[in-house]
């Protein structure tokens, strides 16, 4: 899976294995077929014909068509996975408003969104090494597992966030960043992105050769390329 002449750590290896399988398994809302079926059309999102002419327009939103879709996942769903994976910078609400409309809730949307971004975190590095995408697992099967209501918060984003105590002081900020509650509605998509997210970037005892404030830097970096709002 990782034959390639640069280092890559062990602890990496494992935690892409654990999200792979972490995917293939029923999640709260749904099913492990489904999970692995999203990982497949956001990579058949990067070949697109209609995602390409979102991309070259002024607005994704004047261009219509149909996906070149790989799955029977729902359109409204294959269309938001498609614009996250390759527009993620021009959503809007429509768009999640769109999937409501579809009949489908926010846990799925919320859910799929998670697989998606899993299934880039290892997609990416593999890219980077000059490595083929891994193959997914073959699906488990079983209907989603279901979930204990979560704490959340209606804090004026699309979706409810974690409920998280606020800190004191002058600006009365949350004591967790709303990147780590914005998928709170769905505890389980939570660990899922985390737990390969982790392995690459951490707030503190960065597992690398260089220092925290040079990861910080890195990560800014990127980020501002990548035009991510946050």
């Amino acid at each position: 899976m990782y034959e390639t002449p640069y280092p890559v750590r062990s602890d990496l290896k494992q935690k892409h294995l654990e999200a792979w399988r972490m995917i293939a398994s029923p999640g709260p809302f749904l099913d492990a077929r489904e999970r692995v079926q999203i990982v497949h059309e956001a990579r058949a999102a990067l070949s697109c014909g209609l995602c390409r002419r979102r991309l070259e327009a002024l607005s994704p939103n004047v261009v219509a068509g149909v996906h070149d879709a790989v799955s029977d996942l729902h359109p409204a769903l294959v269309d938001m996975i498609h614009r996250v994976r390759t527009d993620p910078a021009r959503m809007t609400k429509s768009v999640f408003e769109g999937v409501l409309a579809a009949g489908i809730p926010a846990e799925r949307y919320i859910e799929a969104v998670s697989v998606v971004c899993t299934s880039v975190i290892v997609d990416t590095l593999h890219n980077a090494l000059g490595l083929p995408v891994p193959d997914t697992l073959p699906p488990e099967p079983g209907p989603p597992t279901g979930q204990e209501p979560p704490r959340v918060v209606d804090a004026g984003a699309w979706v409810p966030l974690t409920d998280v105590a606020v800190e004191d002081g002058v600006f009365g900020l949350p004591r967790s960043p709303n990147i780590a509650r914005a998928m709170g509605l769905v505890p389980g998509a939570v660990a899922l992105f985390f737990l390969a997210f982790r392995a690459h970037y951490a707030l503190r005892d960065v597992p690398l050769d260089i220092n925290q404030a040079q990861a910080e830097f890195i990560a800014s970096r990127v980020s501002a390329i990548n035009e991510c709002f946050y």
